[in-house]
């Protein structure tokens, strides 16, 4: 027994003099991996393609932080994804103009960040990069910025001086959630547009009509709008994208002229139901024959309603109101200084109320009594016994 104890004894102490089979302890694996974190200037990062990415902080980065052009003689050009997210000390960031991207979140729940200076050179601002940053109260996005991703401002409380870029392209849906600068634009104007898109109709009620400068509907643009009883999208836009029109309950008509319009290929792109996560439309879907709009409610057997010539209708957006008399009248009125509007046939079968084949002040006058009657006075009134 003493012979075996003894021989076991000597192996062990043969493998420890060796190391052939000598395990590293816990401690020095952690030292390792501690080691080879890349630190300088409070700063966590990484080399790739001769080049640095800020990838996060260390626990002491605190105040006013100034993000190195160069680490170990190497550009700095990327700040990672989430590289500063949570950090509760940071007051104040400058990027140098070496940095050309910044990843999603980045910045996301700085929660003592007031500033911002962005480098020059970025061309976007990714998902979600500020939100949350609840101090943050002023910015420039550089002038190549082309697009900013959705969430990207989202719950910055005190966010009121913020300047855009001209060539501003894109923004992402809820971009500017809860921040002040768009409670501001929205008192402005309840269509709050940034180079002909329409990022944002949350505060229009009633019936509306897309503004004639307006090219594309931004993603969830109008979703979760309650109020809009009826939309008239005219030809002029181009592309409603996703969730455009999201869960609108209040929207019982919507109606597109543009045959063309290119329509998210989404339920919940157009839609004033959502039910166990099932988007759906009650109501009346209103476009021309063969058009875009047509193949999207099929494909979901969504109601669609062919666009027909109504008279009195001028707009084409299902409804006779006010505004379709002050429209005739004013085509009258470039008739009488000599000019000769292009009218399509809907409309001019829409404005000849009388029937004279001529527009005129009587065609406007017809159309304003015919809505007052119907639906002012509430006294059902039919065109036969206004034209007399």
């Amino acid at each position: 027994m003493k012979t075996r104890r003894g021989a076991a004894l000597l192996c062990a102490a043969c493998l420890i003099a060796t190391g052939t089979a000598a395990l590293p302890a816990p401690a020095a694996v952690f030292a390792a991996e501690e080691e080879a974190v890349l630190e300088a200037e409070g700063l966590k990062y990484e080399i790739a393609d001769d080049s640095v990415t800020i990838t996060g902080f260390m626990s002491e980065l605190s105040g006013e932080v100034t993000v190195p052009a160069e680490i170990n003689g190497l550009p700095v050009t990327k700040i990672g994804a989430g590289a500063f997210k949570y950090n509760a000390k940071v007051t104040e960031i400058t990027l140098p103009d070496s940095v050309t991207e910044i990843g999603q979140e980045a910045f996301k729940s700085c929660f003592q960040l007031k500033s911002v200076v962005l480098p020059k050179n970025l061309t976007s601002i990714a998902d979600n990069t500020f939100q949350e940053s609840r101090k943050l109260a002023s910015l420039t996005v550089p002038e190549q910025v082309k697009s900013i991703g959705e969430l990207a401002f989202a719950q910055c409380l005190l966010l009121a001086d913020l300047t855009l870029p001209e060539g501003l392209e894109t923004v992402g849906e809820d971009a500017f959630l809860n921040t002040p600068w768009m409670d501001a634009q929205r008192e402005k104007n309840p269509f709050v547009i940034i180079n002909h898109v329409l990022i944002d109709g949350k505060a229009c009620k009633g019936d509306i009509t897309i503004p004639a400068d307006v090219t594309a509907i931004g993603a969830g643009a109008f979703s979760y709008n309650y109020y809009i009883t009826s939309v008239l999208v005219p030809e002029n836009v181009k592309e409603i994208r996703r969730y455009g029109f999201f869960n609108c309950t209040g929207m019982e008509r919507i109606t597109v002229l543009n045959p063309d319009c290119e329509i998210y290929d989404l339920d919940g792109t157009i839609s004033n139901t959502y039910c166990k996560h099932v988007a759906g439309f009650l109501g009346a879907i209103r476009g021309f024959e063969n058009s875009t709009l047509q193949a999207f409610c099929e494909t979901r057997a969504y109601p669609f309603e062919v666009i027909t010539a109504t008279k009195g209708d001028w707009d084409l957006n299902g409804k006779i109101g006010a505004d379709d008399a002050q429209n005739v009248l004013s085509v009258y009125a470039q008739i009488v200084a000599g000019n000769e509007p292009e009218l399509s046939e809907l409309q001019r079968t829409a404005a000849d109320i009388n029937g004279d084949s001529m527009i005129d002040s009587a065609d406007a006058q017809l159309i304003l009594l015919y809505y007052v009657q119907n639906s002012v006075a509430g006294i059902p009134t039919d065109w036969d016994a206004l034209v007399k």
